[in-house]
């Protein structure tokens, strides 16, 4: 086995993608970085080497063989995987409605807003990724949970993958978080239909490094666009203080998490 049939077999594996940029995008990787490693130019870090055979499924040790063996691994993969029977859990998602023409304009990057779970007088900016494959839509969301403002801060992130539905004029998201693998969140989103410029809802989750009690806060997404500068919207991740003037007067509001004398439970915005 050879370091330089990463590349090769890395351009096989590519070509059964949409497109490389949309490899990229979903492993957060610099698309720059990436050509490199198609070029065989650099080989990738064990960091990301580790995510590269995470997407595709596929193993190091395969990825570094000759390229005809690869090729047919890659096959037997394909065929092997079309023969799996399908499970209760994928029947009833491929039963779920699917409003493709509903859901696609609400495609793109966001960030979402709300009172951390686990970390009291924070909120939490995160980057949401919605995109569709094939008849479904999916999401990614990243998660700093961390004061980047105070030096020394140990820094925790969370990356959560997830399924979309649109359903009686509600966007349903349920996200496992990958890198701890210890939460699922629910989030139920009430669509903007002036504009796709903000959406808020209610978001159901545990807090990952505590006590694991579950919890719920409002939630607002801020709408950024389909093609955007990742590494500059994860460098405005991060936790900041409730009184912090990053965060506008008008999200800090709509996110108050208060429940009111006739509704007896908390309840999303219109």
């Amino acid at each position: 086995m050879s370091k330089s049939n990463f590349s090769k077999n890395l351009r096989i594996a590519c070509d059964q993608q949409r497109s490389v940029a949309h490899v990229c995008r979903l492993l957060e990787i610099n698309r720059q970085q990436f050509n490199k490693y198609l070029s065989g130019q650099v080989f990738p870090s064990n960091h990301n080497l580790a995510s590269i055979c995470e997407f595709f499924d596929i193993s190091k040790d395969t990825f570094l063989l000759p390229e005809r063996d690869f090729q047919h691994v890659l096959d037997d993969q394909q065929r092997d995987s079309g023969q799996i029977k399908k499970s209760h859990v994928d029947r009833v998602i491929e039963s779920l409605p699917n409003n493709i023409d509903a859901m696609s304009r609400y495609e793109g990057f966001y960030n979402s807003y709300f009172h951390a779970l686990g970390y009291p007088g924070y909120i939490c900016r995160a980057l949401i990724y919605i995109y569709r494959e094939g008849d479904r839509f999916y999401s990614k969301n990243i998660e700093h949970m961390w004061d980047k403002a105070l030096p020394g801060t140990a820094p925790n992130r969370f990356k959560y993958v997830g399924t979309v539905n649109y359903l009686s004029d509600r966007i349903f998201i349920t996200e496992f978080e990958v890198l701890t693998k210890q939460s699922i969140a629910h989030t139920i989103l009430v669509p903007s239909y002036r504009n796709t410029v903000s959406m808020s809802g209610v978001t159901l989750g545990v807090a990952s490094l505590n006590s694991h009690l579950p919890k719920a806060c409002l939630v607002e997404y801020q709408y950024l666009g389909k093609q955007i500068d990742i590494r500059a919207a994860l460098r405005n991740c991060g936790l900041f203080s409730v009184d912090s003037d990053v965060i506008h007067e008008g999200i800090k509001q709509r996110i108050k998490n208060q429940i009111l004398p006739h509704q007896y439970m908390l309840t999303g915005n219109e």
